[in-house]
């Protein structure tokens, strides 16, 4: 699922992901919070809780998890209410952890979400803001309270924990941009890649396909490639990858073809074939059009 909301607030800060991972999280979320709150109800009686606003959270979840059913507008209403329903989470925790004067069992809850944060947030600058916040309200109930050791060991381990939670982000963000270099610099070379599953569909085409093709990247993927008679004999055949998924032999692990790209002149790729660890093929292609002359 591609999301592209208008707001580059969304499109910068939230990380981007399939509609099934969303789910996946919106049902975890949703069903922790509501076991959690459950347990702590029956064996921490002693900790004050927001009830009202716990459970509205928790309501919101259930109808955000139905909403990923309805496809108008999915981008834009995923998005939006991924950062509504992680906002007022994170707001309530902090209340929830401030009011217990930083109990340990409350202290878990706000770890646990700013834990989730780090795959959440895609933006330093906002992971920040958010520690910002975390730290003003543990400094504002601290020195409002007599905290004992377990409360004090607590709040340093959250502090703690801030801190790893930041270095993940940091790394992620720095994995992300190698990618995104590695993606330009193969579109500088005018290289094409592409991925197809096994059951035969074409999961990526690279935004290089413009200029190498003519063709845009949306036009070719599921069956776009193979439904094309000038492109479905330049790369591995379909009826290769769903008769013999998992075999890769050396024969089309470097092979040339020739497709007619979109103008109807013939361009030559020299490929290089491999397969990821999910049994996806994956091709990379350098154009020797003029080596051909």
């Amino acid at each position: 699922m591609n999301q592209d909301p208008n707001s580059s607030f969304v499109t910068k800060v939230i990380l981007r992901q399939s509609i099934a991972s969303v789910r996946l999280l919106i049902a975890l979320f949703t069903v922790t919070a509501a076991v959690t709150k459950l347990l702590y109800d029956r064996f921490l009686p002693e900790l004050n809780d927001l009830d009202a606003v716990r459970w509205t959270i928790i309501g919101f979840g259930c109808v955000f998890f139905v909403a990923t059913y309805f496809k108008y507008k999915r981008g834009v209403v995923v998005s939006y209410f991924s950062l509504f329903l992680y906002l007022c989470s994170l707001l309530y925790v902090i209340a929830f952890t401030v009011i217990n004067r930083f109990d340990p069992n409350a202290v878990i809850i706000l770890t646990l979400v700013l834990g989730a944060s780090s795959v959440i947030i895609n933006s330093l600058v906002y992971y920040g803001i958010q520690s910002i916040i975390v730290v003003l309200a543990s400094v504002f109930a601290y020195s409002g309270s007599d905290m004992g050791n377990e409360n004090l060991i607590a709040f340093m381990n959250l502090m703690l924990a801030l801190g790893v939670f930041g270095i993940v982000i940091t790394v992620r963000l720095k994995l992300i941009s190698s990618i995104k270099d590695s993606q330009s610099n193969l579109e500088k070379l005018n290289v094409l890649s592409i991925v197809a599953n096994k059951n035969g569909e074409i999961v990526f085409v690279s935004p290089s396909v413009r200029n190498l093709l003519g063709y845009e990247p949306k036009e070719l993927v599921k069956d776009g490639w193979w439904s094309s008679q000038n492109l479905r004999d330049g790369w591995i055949s379909r009826d290769y990858i769903l008769n013999y998924p998992n075999i890769l032999p050396k024969e089309i692990m470097s092979m040339e073809t020739s497709v007619v790209n979109k103008e109807g002149k013939k361009v030559w790729f020299n490929w290089v074939n491999s397969m990821l660890p999910n049994g996806n093929y994956v091709g990379v292609a350098m154009d020797i059009t003029k080596y051909k002359g």
